[in-house]
């Protein structure tokens, strides 16, 4: 009888109470652990940044195909493919920069914008406006290099988000957003499932693809084959909109490496 509780009086039996402490910290013990092992399991961010109002000039010249693009010259280089830093261009908000450097193709520029970066990409969001001639000689554009054909498995996802705007950038949660941003203009890159590669997708004829032409495969698991290219130290891949599939078993298919033809 001297474990039976009864509620009026001040203290539980010191069994029952023991007994109660123990459950207690078990269960406390028990919520710890598994919000640690959520933890540990998410995925971790990538290192990207977006310089939110910290407004930087550049100058370099500017190139509108396939995208538009920067160059800037690296000092010190003298190797063709190292010569340049290539910076694509879009406009604020889920736009691309066509219309902000139309007249601007070949010449070399100063500008205003604010830095986007990710391993493997850099991109300006040009304040409007803000671009000038510069009196000075253009730059040598580089001429692609053709490496041939490419099968790749990944993800299609839109640049400016992807290389630092929002993190994560990529996936099903960030679809929408990605739609909107490519319909916008915003050059479409694939990333490849292990994430150690970029390629800027283009049109079979290597111009910049009709804006909703892979609304369909955007976020999702797809194996792409074309023709790589290199310009500098960005990669291009020309590929057929309307030879895009989704594959019966997309995650099985996006686990596979992504394989190059030399």
């Amino acid at each position: 009888m001297n474990d039976f509780y009864i509620g009026y009086l001040p203290k539980a039996p010191t069994a029952l109470a023991r007994f109660v402490r123990r459950v207690i910290i078990l269960l406390g013990l028990l919520a710890v652990t598994v919000a640690l092992v959520l933890v540990v399991g998410q995925m971790p961010f990538a290192s990207s940044a977006f310089e939110f109002g910290k407004l930087r000039s550049f100058e370099g010249v500017v190139v509108t195909r396939p995208f538009p693009t920067l160059l800037v010259a690296r000092p010190g280089q003298t190797s063709q493919q190292d010569k340049y830093s290539r910076y694509l261009l879009v406009a604020p908000g889920k736009r691309g920069a066509e219309d902000l450097v139309a007249s601007f193709d070949g010449k070399q520029v100063r500008l205003q914008g604010q830095l986007i970066y990710r391993e493997g990409g850099t991109m300006v969001e040009v304040v409007p406006g803000s671009i000038t001639v510069v009196d000075a000689p253009p730059a040598v554009q580089e001429a692609p290099r053709d490496l041939g054909a490419a099968t790749v498995t990944g993800e299609i996802v839109d640049s400016k988000c992807y290389l630092g705007v929002m993190n994560p950038g990529q996936g099903k949660v960030h679809r929408d957003c990605a739609a909107r941003c490519l319909s916008g203009g915003t050059p479409p890159i694939f990333v490849t499932t292990d994430g150690h590669e970029q390629f800027l997708l283009v049109g079979l004829d290597g111009r910049a693809l009709e804006r909703d032409a892979l609304r369909e495969f955007i976020a999702e698991p797809i194996q792409i084959q074309g023709e790589l290219l290199e310009t500098g130290s960005t990669q291009l891949l020309k590929v057929d909109p309307r030879a895009l599939r989704h594959t019966p078993d997309g995650l099985r298919t996006a686990s596979q490496r992504s394989t190059f033809g030399r």
